[in-house]
């Protein structure tokens, strides 16, 4: 972006104006940047539209250069919304007042809060021999497939209010949340008294959605909600890539009864 160093001002000519984002149709428009002329969105997080493009078009003029040893486009693309959101969480700090400044701070404690639900639940499918089986698959799902949320503070008490993926399918929460029990199980010591770590927080269950994220690529396809699927445009198939494979998203009996009881507890307390 025209930028001698990472900490130079970004270039205001290669930043799209708020109305050509509200207009921008990809269906209609192709990509809305060129690698020549290349525009992220730095007001908007990667999952909107225009940057779904934008990410598109570096993915492929990054693998085309030939000069690089990845030539994984769906690893490139991850890596470069990854530092999309980084220059997204900058460009708001270098140009927005205390209120923006505030929001952009709760979206980076948000997305704080996901990457330690992440590392909980990769920490749990590592410490019993039934479950490491799963652990490429939540390592596939990474950072991005595990759930955000929205905190209130009610009588001197954060409330973290739990946000739904559209894309994901409910099989495949309630599959996770049992990993929250077993970790919730590993805290817990013989004696019922908690290991050492930070205190539990309420994060509640809800009907409400989180639209800021793309849907994680090249999951199996039994990985992804059939309704959403199938209401999918035929390019946004082909750029989700769902594999043909069946994943089981099921757990031993033995494992589901051990942590039966920390299970009820997990739906609506989770771990620091």
């Amino acid at each position: 972006m025209n930028r001698e160093h990472g900490r130079a001002p970004f270039d205001a000519t290669l930043i799209p104006s708020e109305e050509e984002v509200k207009r921008y149709d990809p269906r209609r428009d192709g990509h809305c940047c060129t690698p020549e002329r290349f525009r992220p969105d730095l007001r908007s997080t990667p999952g909107s539209a225009w940057n779904q493009s934008v990410i598109k078009v570096f993915g492929q003029s990054f693998v085309d250069q030939d000069e690089f040893a990845c030539d994984d486009i769906s690893i490139v693309k991850k890596a470069f919304s990854t530092h999309l959101r980084y220059l997204h969480r900058r460009y708001l700090h270098d140009t927005s007042g205390e209120a923006e400044k505030l929001r952009a701070r709760k979206r980076a404690n948000r997305d704080e809060r996901k990457r330690g639900l992440f590392q909980r639940r990769l920490t749990a499918a590592l410490s019993y021999e039934a479950l490491k089986p799963h652990v490429d698959i939540i390592r596939r799902l990474g950072v991005d497939g595990m759930s955000s949320d929205e905190s209130s503070v009610e009588n001197d008490i954060v409330h973290y209010y739990i946000l739904k993926k559209r894309w994901r399918h409910p099989e495949l929460t309630m599959w996770l949340r049992v990993f929250d029990a077993v970790y919730r199980k590993i805290r817990v010591s013989e004696t019922n008294r908690a290991t050492r770590g930070a205190p539990v927080h309420w994060r509640h269950v809800t009907n409400r959605y989180d639209n800021e994220r793309a849907a994680v690529p090249c999951l199996p396809k039994n990985a992804y909600n059939p309704d959403w699927l199938n209401g999918l445009h035929e390019m946004d198939r082909e750029d989700l890539a769902a594999r043909d494979e069946v994943y089981a998203f099921v757990h031993p009996p033995e494992i589901a009864q051990c942590v039966m009881p920390y299970h009820i507890l997990a739906l609506w307390l989770i771990c620091c």
